[in-house]
């Protein structure tokens, strides 16, 4: 009975310190003390209980020190107290900002990128004269040069076209081909006697069928030399063929009924071709300055073609561009033989337009 009593007071020993050992850990909590006033820093301190005293102590945690409102406002809690919404008024004069003209856009001049095509033609409004000399002596005595619209009939202002193709091989190197078929025919009464192709001369008040035939074509290489973003400097060379035929008849001719003289011309002509940026407009067109200067050589013939003109260019997308061109030309043929010579001179205007793709 006395070790029962025993072992009974010893668990009720053993009970209470486990009560008090609990009690004791629940008490370990933190002290959370909030502040509603603006400009005040805001403290959490963990508090431990200290059992000799019984008492709550703090142990302080370094708080962001107070200062404005918007570097407090990470620090705040989320919970337990809000601030009250309020309406901010909007300035009496808002910030003005500063507006200029808008720039133009940059000035980049439309070409060919590798391996696109350019084709192109023109309508060239010349006005027309020239001279044939043949045969130029007869019995020792010189022939006078006869006119091909003066003599011959020929009309001095006819409408012509040329046609080119240009491949762009890469971004430096490129080749072309263009062409002018040109074929004339007229009827009139001669003014005066003259030689052509004929021991008798032509009578005048005789009744004269002039035919004409002429073709001018080149196939050339071109280098671009300069190649920037507004402009670009080629130079090229090119095998220059010109076969022409001249078939004249009369009413009263022995030889009836015609005398024909043909000229086929092989050369070589070299040149320059200048483009030049001028405007670009917000849409992407473009206005350029587009000059061409060339010199034919070789065969007893010198030939010259300059083209000053402008183009403009319309962005067709995907890299493709259409153009329209205008300007002025000069194309002369001026041949050095003694025993025939044919000469030709075209000026006037011109209007073209192609296609970049």
């Amino acid at each position: 009975m006395k070790r029962s009593t025993v072992m009974l007071l010893v668990c009720l020993v053993f009970f209470n310190s486990a009560l008090i050992a609990y009690s004791y850990q629940n008490q370990h909590s933190i002290n959370v003390v909030v502040d509603p006033g603006g400009g005040q820093s805001y403290n959490a301190e963990p508090a431990s209980y200290a059992p000799a005293s019984g008492l709550f102590q703090t142990s302080a945690i370094p708080i962001p020190a107070s200062g404005p409102e918007t570097q407090m406002a990470a620090y705040r809690p989320h919970i337990g107290y809000a601030r009250p919404i309020t309406k901010v008024a909007p300035a009496a004069c808002p910030p003005l900002v500063a507006c200029g003209p808008k720039p133009d856009p940059p000035c980049i001049l439309p070409k060919r990128m590798p391996r696109q095509w350019e084709l192109s033609a023109q309508a060239f409004f010349p006005k027309l004269s020239g001279t044939v000399q043949w045969p130029a002596a007869i019995h020792g005595v010189p022939t006078d040069e006869v006119s091909i619209t003066d003599d011959l009939g020929l009309p001095k202002h006819p409408v012509l076209g040329e046609y080119s193709a240009y491949y762009q091989i890469n971004w430096n190197w490129s080749i072309y081909y263009s062409i002018m078929p040109i074929s004339l025919s007229a009827t009139t009464t001669a003014n005066r006697s003259f030689y052509f192709g004929n021991w008798a001369p032509v009578p005048i008040g005789s009744q004269i069928r002039t035919d004409w035939n002429f073709i001018y074509q080149r196939l050339g290489l071109m280098y671009t030399a300069i190649n920037t973003c507004n402009a670009n400097l080629s130079i090229y060379t090119a095998w220059l063929y010109n076969p022409q035929e001249f078939k004249v008849s009369c009413s009263v001719c022995p030889n009836w009924p015609a005398s024909k003289v043909d000229r086929d011309r092989q050369m070589l002509m070299s040149g320059l071709d200048l483009k030049k940026c001028i405007r670009t407009l917000c849409n992407g067109s473009t206005l350029s300055c587009d000059t061409k200067a060339s010199i034919g050589y070789l065969d007893n013939t010198l030939v010259l073609d300059i083209q000053p003109g402008m183009r403009f260019s319309v962005p067709l997308n995907c890299g493709r561009w259409g153009f329209v061109k205008g300007g002025y030309r000069w194309l002369n043929f001026n041949e050095s033989r003694n025993d025939l010579k044919m000469n030709l001179y075209l000026e006037g205007g011109f209007v073209e337009g192609g296609l970049i793709f």
